[in-house]
């Protein structure tokens, strides 16, 4: 990261490198194409490269600040598309592995994440499907539901963490 900051040109290579694939990976996965996926993927690191003073490593790993700009990215495009031409989202146990990663840390964060996931209410759950995966806010979840606003907010943020995972606070993934 500190090669990032003094924009030093192989540092964002090495880390185009090392995480290019999963992040393509995913935007192909949310948006549907190949063209949307590698326009995420370089919009994600220009994102990084303008913002690398807002990593902060005591808040996360590298590779989830990188996914999380991505994830956020894709939703904001979908969210601009009309709902006809939304590609079906996956679930996080569908999406492979990224390469390079350590394979124990990505199965101990995997299972945490499920673990996590089925501590929940048929209806927390849902919830966290459809404002995670689906990037529906919480006033389209509201009207979809057909119930008031306050009620979904109140939901989605009141939740006490389940296993040390604080949906409200850190991506999945």
């Amino acid at each position: 990261m500190e090669g990032l900051l003094a924009g030093n040109d192989d540092a964002i290579r090495a880390m185009y490198a090392r995480y290019g694939r999963p992040i393509y990976s995913l935007g192909y996965r949310l948006l549907g194409t190949r063209e949307s996926a590698e326009e995420l993927t370089q919009d994600v690191f220009l994102t990084a490269w303008r913002k690398a003073g807002r990593f902060d490593p005591t808040r996360g790993r590298l590779s989830t600040w990188l996914m999380t700009i991505a994830h956020n990215l894709a939703v904001d495009r979908l969210r601009r598309e009309t709902g006809v031409s939304r590609p079906t989202l996956v679930l996080v146990d569908e999406v492979p592995d990224a390469p390079g990663l350590d394979e124990e840390a990505v199965l101990i964060e995997r299972d945490a994440a499920l673990r996590a996931l089925s501590s929940l209410t048929a209806a927390e759950r849902r919830l966290v499907v459809r404002a995670y995966f689906r990037g529906m806010t919480a006033r389209e979840i509201a009207e979809s539901d057909g119930i008031p606003l306050g009620t979904v907010k109140t939901q989605r943020f009141a939740s006490p963490p389940h296993d040390g995972f604080a949906f409200s606070r850190r991506p999945l993934g």
